[in-house]
């Protein structure tokens, strides 16, 4: 991080206007958050405040590596297009994306800053082990989706075929892990299941792809829910990833951290207690989608487990030490016993 990028950037945010007034009030400070132990592939983060404030105004991502501009393109378009649908009420649900600028050879993506509290950080204490708390994020979190779901489904043109590497994706899991016998079969369904889906498609939304409490927030002004970090969000004619994710993160959240091995089970025997209320009822709070597909429990949550174990793999081209953990899971969901009744009717 340069002083000249940084003479730069505050020069960029000065001239900001809306309404033909400047946005912030100078002269403008800068805090910058960067982990010198955090991967090459994080960002640098700027908060921007104005003038005698003691909150940010807005929220700078700057990428260690150049290359991964991409990635913040992808997300500020993904963005732009959310708030296009959303309209003024997209105030109230995500970031807004300011601009996506390129300063010398440096990509910079700016975004306004959410006033309130990181569930990430407030769950472990307040929320994981307290049944109520649990049930009362599960569904202020089903409606949230639904809201976005509903917002943006846009029916599907003539011939129309929305991408996907999902397929890819489950080969790719092939190759990074040994399968039993049984959870081949688990895979195979998997296959056939999202393709008869992709029969029944009529419409797509926008699809955050990492949906999870460790990207939400309270607001701190209206108390809804704020959704950030969007770059894996995509167009989907399916919603399954991010509605069975939030359930397998919250239930990941609540198990022993290590050995992972203990970790994926004690994450199965906290969504086996979720099964008799806070499952059904959060997806009752979803709701059946008018427009695009939901899958059968089942596989939505197989789905995810593959999605979050490869993501690392095929975008950074390397393993993280945590995508092991949904291999586990993975197994842990395949072979519940035939009795289970886990998967009915949800």
């Amino acid at each position: 991080m340069t002083v000249e990028f940084m003479d730069t950037l505050t020069s960029y945010i000065a001239s900001l206007r809306r309404q033909g007034k400047p946005l912030l009030s100078p002269p403008l400070h800068w805090t910058i958050l960067s982990n010198g132990a955090a991967d090459l592939h994080d960002c640098i983060i700027i908060f921007v405040f104005e003038a005698n404030k003691t909150q940010p105004a807005l929220v700078v991502k700057v990428p260690r590596l150049p290359e991964d501009g991409l990635a913040l393109q992808l997300e500020y378009d993904r963005l732009v297009e959310l708030w296009e649908h959303l309209g003024p009420y997209a105030a109230f649900r995500v970031p807004e994306p300011v601009a996506m600028l390129t300063l010398g050879a440096q990509p910079a993506f700016v975004i306004s800053y959410i006033h309130g509290e990181s569930l990430l950080r407030a769950s472990r204490r307040k929320i994981w082990g307290k049944p109520e708390k649990v049930y009362s994020l599960a569904i202020d979190a089903a409606e949230f989706l639904r809201d976005i779901v509903d917002r943006t489904a846009t029916q599907l043109q003539v011939g129309e075929n929305v991408p996907t590497d999902i397929l890819k994706k489950i080969e790719k899991f092939r190759e990074m892990y040994h399968f039993t016998e049984r959870e081949d079969q688990a895979l195979e369904g998997l296959i056939k299941n999202i393709e008869s889906m992709r029969r029944r498609s009529t419409h797509k939304a926008l699809i955050q792809g990492d949906f999870w409490h460790g990207n939400m927030i309270r607001n701190s002004s209206h108390g809804g829910l704020m959704l950030v970090d969007w770059q894996y969000s995509r167009w989907s004619t399916d919603v399954s990833l991010d509605v069975y994710l939030f359930l397998l993160a919250g239930a990941l959240a609540s198990a022993p951290q290590f050995p992972f091995e203990e970790r994926a089970r004690g994450a199965m025997e906290v969504l086996l207690q979720w099964r008799p209320r806070i499952i059904p009822d959060y997806l009752q709070a979803f709701g059946k989608p008018d427009q695009c597909t939901l899958m059968p429990a089942r596989y939505g949550m197989l789905l995810c487990c593959v999605e979050k174990a490869v993501r690392a793999s095929m975008d950074l081209g390397f393993d993280q030490v945590n995508d092991l953990i949904w291999r586990l899971l993975f197994a842990e969901l395949v072979n519940l016993s035939d009795e289970s009744e886990f998967y009915n009717e949800i």
